[in-house]
């Protein structure tokens, strides 16, 4: 029985295996036909480039933009010939750009202006005389409030007393200057003193000339201040005529060679020689530096004006590359005498880098 049903399932396979093979050949499955369109989603997607970044700039190599804004210019000032010279310098040494901005005449108005348009231009760092703290605070605070370092050369007290928080003031202490100059000077006493400025209404000068008045009083010699301009002739002019009005005055101190030359000029007119009248100065120069050493002049107060220049690009160029801020409100840079004793010793330097 069980051989009989075995051979019947294996003719039931071979029937059906033969059915197979004889029925029709099916067609082959053809891909679904996609239609074109104009939309992007259709396109191949394409590999993704990432977006440019910008460069990142180093600090310590960027070619910083610097301005520097002064009260007075080398072409109406020689002192102010050394300091620009410390300006351009430091420049070229340090490989920043530095445009110096000044009126053509002492105008206080026209130097805030051009702090004013020195901010307005953006620049990585500031240098600027504050020869008015009050005049200048609201130009300088722009500024500081745009992200502008800002250091003084020349002329300021420090951001402490100025009240405006540029980083450092480059210069010397003007009152004790013109105190120390006054106690030389009234050493050996004497009769009347006057102290000749070129610039009134400069706070710089002011200072100077209120130390030597209180140096004079104090040793009871009467001083006073006498206002000349950066006019030579015209300022040989008014010390010639004071001196007629006032034949006594026996003491002089002149704030920089706009009013040293004059007195020179003046001295050799009047046929004066040092056994009559004493004679200071602040800051150096040739027509100076010959005078100390002849014995008309007793002394030039060297402030070191190169160094106000080259330390005021140095101290924004060590701010904006490496971080490195002042220490002190004030970085003095004088006031140093220079007479007879050592005067040899920057005579060649006078005009140029003293």
């Amino acid at each position: 029985m069980y051989k009989k049903l075995s051979s019947l399932l294996a003719l039931v396979v071979i029937v059906t295996m033969v059915m197979a093979a004889c029925g029709p050949t099916p067609e082959p499955t053809k891909p679904p036909v996609v239609q074109p369109t104009n939309t992007t989603a259709a396109a191949a997607p394409q590999p993704t480039t990432p977006p440019a970044t910008a460069p990142v700039t180093d600090p310590t190599t960027k070619r910083l933009k610097l301005y520097a804004v002064q009260h007075a210019q080398c072409s109406f000032d020689a002192f102010w010939c050394t300091v620009e010279a410390g300006i351009k310098q430091a420049a070229s040494d340090m490989g920043v750009d530095v445009t110096i901005l000044a009126p053509d005449k002492f105008d206080l108005e026209k130097t805030a202006q051009l702090i004013e348009q020195a901010v307005a231009a953006r620049p990585d760092g500031l240098a600027l005389t504050v020869t008015d703290a009050d005049l200048f605070r609201a130009p300088i605070q722009k500024a500081l409030d745009a992200g502008i370092p800002v250091v003084a050369y020349n002329s300021g007290n420090g951001p402490i007393v100025d009240k405006i928080g540029y980083l450092t003031y480059l210069g010397q202490d003007e009152y004790q200057g013109g105190y120390q100059a006054g106690q030389r000077l009234a050493a050996d006493g004497g009769k009347r003193g006057v102290c000749i400025n070129q610039q009134v209404g400069h706070t710089g000068l002011d200072k100077r000339c209120k130390g030597f008045v209180d140096a004079l009083t104090e040793k009871g010699i009467k001083a006073e201040v006498l206002a000349i301009t950066d006019d030579p002739a015209a300022s040989q002019t008014i010390i010639s005529d004071y001196y007629t009005a006032n034949p006594d005055t026996d003491i002089f101190l002149t704030l920089g060679p706009n009013g040293a030359n004059p007195f020179y000029a003046f001295y050799s007119q009047a046929g004066l020689s040092p056994d009559k009248v004493k004679h200071g100065t602040f800051d150096l120069g040739p027509e100076i530096i010959a005078h100390i050493k002849d014995g008309v002049t007793m002394f030039g107060i060297d402030q070191q004006p190169f160094l106000q220049g080259y330390g005021a690009v140095t101290a924004l160029m060590l701010r904006l590359r490496y971080g490195i801020s002042p220490a002190m409100p004030v970085t003095a840079t004088g006031p140093g005498f220079v007479d007879k004793t050592n005067v040899d010793v920057v005579e060649a330097l006078a005009g140029k880098y003293r």
